[in-house]
């Protein structure tokens, strides 16, 4: 990654952070590496779930419908 690519500051429960520094460890990656590589995957998931048959999108109210 690039030193311009833009930050973001999350706050994470303990157990998690340390089970994503584990998996870090044992990846051979940095902390913040291994949180991008599980955001990618995150990411692609939901597309592919977006494109899977009979997947029905969960829709959330607007102001406009009030």
């Amino acid at each position: 990654m690039k030193r311009n690519d833009p930050m973001i500051h999350v706050r994470t429960p303990l157990q998690l952070k340390a089970q994503m520094q584990r998996s870090a460890d044992q990846n051979r990656r940095s902390l913040n590496a291994e949180i991008v590589v599980g955001l990618e995957f995150y990411a692609l998931h939901l597309e592919q779930t977006k494109k899977a048959p009979g997947h029905v999108a969960k829709q959330s109210p607007d102001a406009s419908s009030k």
